[in-house]
């Protein structure tokens, strides 16, 4: 799988949810899927890691796309780091599959979710976003990154994703309530595999 896949798969989930209730309890529900699914991720990340400052925030990210699916730049400050992020491939799938009205709930809780699952000793501003209809994405973190130690390191612990969309998926089942739990999976399921589906015969 691939960017794209987890994007649909993540947008679908909060379509269906908010199909299966109120807008309140719908959100709600996006919320906490989006910041467990979050924190289990920023807490792979520090057991990966023998500190947990800034640097190795970065080189123990979980993820890594293909060649020009994403574009961001770090700026190194003498307290903070910025990254200001200018295509995004995430933002682009939604577009593309027409999910634009659900898929930014992901950029609303997901970062500070990894931060504060990552528990170091600095916070994340998330200033505006893409999917907010911004022309970029800026990520201020309260902590100096070293160019020389972020710039020139490969990421350690990348998962596929197969491994994310499959985390993903078994958060949200944790977490719905019994009451609309496999409607809302079976009415993503079919329209996942329809997308892909549908795609594959068109290309």
């Amino acid at each position: 799988m691939e960017i794209r896949h987890h994007a649909v798969l993540y947008a679908l989930l909060c379509k269906h949810i908010l199909a299966s209730t109120d807008m309140e309890e719908g959100e709600k529900l996006i919320e906490e899927i989006t910041t467990a699914y979050g924190l289990k991720r920023g807490r792979r990340m520090a057991a990966n890691s023998s500190v947990r400052d800034m640097n190795a925030f970065f080189i123990n990210g979980e993820w890594k796309g293909k060649e020009g699916e994403n574009l961001s730049k770090l700026y190194y400050g003498e307290n903070d780091t910025t990254s200001i992020v200018s295509k995004c491939a995430w933002y682009d799938s939604w577009v593309r599959y027409d999910l634009l009205d659900y898929g930014p709930y992901y950029c609303r809780y997901i970062d500070k979710a990894i931060c504060e699952g990552f528990a170091g000793n600095f916070d994340l501003d998330v200033r505006q976003t893409i999917g907010q209809g911004e022309a970029n994405c800026i990520f201020v973190w309260s902590a100096k990154a070293e160019e020389e130690k972020v710039a020139n390191t490969e990421k350690k612990h990348i998962l596929s994703f197969d491994f994310h969309c499959k985390e993903l998926y078994e958060t949200a089942y944790e977490i719905l309530p019994e009451k609309i739990r496999d409607e809302v999976l079976k009415a993503v399921d079919e329209e996942f595999v329809s997308t892909f589906t549908d795609l594959d015969a068109s290309e």
